[in-house]
């Protein structure tokens, strides 16, 4: 016999009243007509009352008032002797909380085999449900996604593949998971991946890289390629993510459409490639795009999601913006193109507007380590009439390159009155960087459309090269002129130059004084 079964009735009971308090479930006694009778430790954990509060009280206080009626079918299950395990449900805490749990639930009988109450164990699967969504949605979006989602170690060994890789590059999970990533880059660029290992390892993320890859059957593809790492639960970095996008159609497209142009095939053939161009890629940005930031947004701010996952939505996040920032700026050189753009001249006050667009891109620069600052001339009269909505975007336009171009150092963004002959209020705006600057012959096509500095550019930074045409149609428009001063590895100054109305001349000093009240409320909400 072993030493439990030599043990007294007393010395049993003692011994099972330890383990009730010491277990980390609640585990709840209640008789026939609901009324509380055992209240442990882990039930006051759980629920926020203690035993003192609970004894003696139905054990409704803790079910929520939409499901009061649960009480009644768990009792008449009891009643007829039957056990209820592992059933999943909310219940209430003394706080007010509503609490995920899993109820195990069994009759209790007395000597004489008469049934009255039943004993419950109930555990907090709260923090579980929760992660369970969080990873299926992660899951759905890795799943669902248009781009193809892979993810590797710092050996570059294979270790995810969603159904889009498959589609791009025509293997499936089962046939490249475990091996090299190297399968998918072309022999004649071995140096490629050890590069990108490298950078990777160091924490430094790899974004819109243009490159070239193999499909299993062997045919070359071009691809946009946005890697981030992925860190452990201590931040050690061990691995990668991927995202990839077949680009070959659009370049195809692009292609054909450099060639008519240059050539001359005539106006009409090249607006409808082009319009096919612009058609084609915005199909393909906006077909996956909304729900993918909806979820990615959800995602990427969830305090609690592991940091494994949470640097794939991150990366999934910052790719879909910046699908949505090409889309834009597709749409807005179609419709400068077409001559539909209208200037909606009203009252606003500049200072509020270069305020905005510091809070934009402040937080850009400041993930960057460069220092933003802005001088304001205090000539300019605090309300003016214009296009407040172009002038913003031609600020932000410039403002956004200066950030993408520059590693280090300072950003400025100025407004300075300019001298005129007839007393007109005309205004200077700069955009000061200490980036990579310009050469003499990009200078000279800048403002072309789809014109970017180089290749190696274009693939380092990103880009459609359509933001500095937007800028220029839209300077232009507003009856101003745009330019540019800049070197080689000396920094850029990009400036325009726009004619504006002072209120003071077109209204009434009443109308001045409470619209310029109005302005100042607005600058000091946004300051």
């Amino acid at each position: 016999m072993s030493d439990l079964g030599k043990l007294s009735a007393g010395q049993m009971q003692s011994i099972f009243a330890s383990l009730v308090e010491s277990s980390e479930d609640a585990i709840i006694s209640k008789n026939l007509q609901s009324i509380v009778q055992l209240w442990n430790h882990g039930a006051e954990r759980i629920f926020g009352y203690t035993a003192a509060e609970m004894i003696g009280q139905s054990i409704t206080t803790i079910i929520p008032d939409d499901l009061l009626s649960e009480e009644d079918v768990i009792l008449d299950k009891l009643k007829r002797g039957e056990r209820i395990e592992h059933y999943e449900t909310i219940r209430k805490r003394k706080d007010g909380q509503l609490i995920n749990i899993s109820l195990t639930i069994s009759p209790i009988y007395d000597e004489t085999g008469t049934l009255v109450g039943g004993a419950k164990i109930c555990r907090d699967v709260t923090g579980q449900n929760k992660e369970t969504r969080e990873r299926a949605m992660l899951a759905a979006i890795v799943e669902t996604s248009e781009d193809g989602i892979i993810s590797k170690d710092l050996n570059g060994i294979i270790q995810t593949w969603n159904k889009a890789a498959t589609k791009i590059f025509g293997y499936t999970a089962e046939e490249v998971i475990g091996k090299s990533i190297t399968i998918l880059v072309p022999p004649e660029m071995p140096d490629e991946e050890p590069q990108l290992l490298a950078k990777l390892r160091k924490g430094e993320p790899i974004q819109h890289y243009e490159t070239i890859r193999l499909r299993k059957d062997g045919q070359r593809i071009d691809v946009a390629l946005t890697v981030s790492p992925i860190r452990d639960a201590s931040g050690a970095i061990i691995g990668a993510s991927k995202i990839v996008r077949d680009i070959t159609k659009n370049k195809q497209l692009k292609q054909k459409y450099d060639v008519l142009q240059n050539t001359l095939l005539g106006v009409e053939e090249t607006s409808r490639l082009k319009s096919s161009f612009i058609s084609t890629l915005s199909h393909e940005i906006r077909a996956p795009l909304g729900g993918i930031i909806s979820l990615a947004e959800i995602l990427a701010t969830e305090e609690e999601m592991p940091k494994s996952a949470k640097s794939v939505a991150e990366a999934v996040l910052e790719a879909s913006r910046s699908l949505y920032k090409v889309l834009n700026e597709l749409l807005d050189f179609t419709k400068v193109e077409a001559g539909k753009v209208h200037l909606e001249n009203r009252m606003f006050s500049l200072r509020s507007t270069i305020i905005e667009v510091i809070r934009i891109i402040n937080p850009v620069c400041s993930k960057k380590g460069l220092v933003l600052r802005s001088i304001v001339d205090p000539d300019i009269p605090d309300l003016i009439s214009g296009d407040e909505l172009r002038v913003r975007q031609v600020l932000l336009n410039l403002a956004s390159n200066a950030v993408k171009f520059s590693k280090e150092g300072a950003i400025y963004i100025s407004a300075n009155m300019m001298e005129t002959d007839d007393d007109s209020l005309r205004i200077e705006f700069k955009v000061t960087d200490s980036g990579i600057g310009l050469s003499e012959d990009t200078i000279g096509r800048l403002f072309q459309p789809f014109v970017q500095a180089d290749t190696s550019t274009s693939r380092v930074f990103g880009g459609t090269g359509l933001g500095l045409s937007i800028a220029k149609s839209y300077v232009e428009l507003m009856g101003g002129e745009i330019g540019v001063q800049s070197k080689p590895n000396e920094g850029s100054t990009f400036w325009f130059r726009i004619p504006f109305a002072n209120v003071c001349d077109i209204r009434t000093d009443q109308e001045v004084e409470e619209a310029s009240a109005t302005a100042s409320k607005e600058s000091d909400a946004d300051q």
